[in-house]
């Protein structure tokens, strides 16, 4: 019995590994934690001015990897003058979904626009997206952004 048992687990083992679903206990993170991971970093790096190491997190010439440039722009456009511009990320508004290699998450973005320092007056917008990455092959276990 034992024997049939294990039998069956490496069977599943084997199946998952060919199928490239990896099984989640063998890099101790869950596969939705590094894909959000991915995500945070990429916003971090908008944040803080890094466009270069933003596009590190895309892959090149994606969706996302065109989006920096936009970014930057935006950023520069709004923050002429003495006005100042604040990107944050706050949260995921849902939770992250993956199957086999493709993930979804779902960040929600302020942007706060101050028109000159000292200023009570801010606004600003929100957005809410939809993000795409796949699940990299080599080296294995990475995320990019699509």
């Amino acid at each position: 019995m034992k024997r049939k048992i294990l039998l069956l687990v490496l069977t599943v083992f084997l199946i998952s590994i060919l199928t490239g679903c990896e099984p989640h206990f063998l890099d101790g993170m869950e596969d939705a934690d590094c894909a959000e991971q991915t995500a945070w970093d990429y916003w971090r790096a908008i944040t803080n001015r890094q466009y270069e190491l933003a596009k590190f997190y895309c892959v090149p010439g994606g969706i996302w990897y065109n989006e920096v440039d936009e970014w930057e722009e935006y950023i520069n456009v709004n923050s002429e003058g003495e006005a100042s511009v604040i990107v944050s990320f706050y949260n995921f508004y849902s939770p992250p979904v993956v199957v086999c290699g493709i993930a979804y998450v779902y960040p929600s973005i302020f942007v706060d626009i101050v028109p000159y320092p000292g200023s009570s007056s801010m606004y600003g917008e929100h957005f809410d997206y939809v993000m795409l990455l796949v699940k990299e092959t080599s080296p294995p276990g990475g995320w990019k952004l699509e």
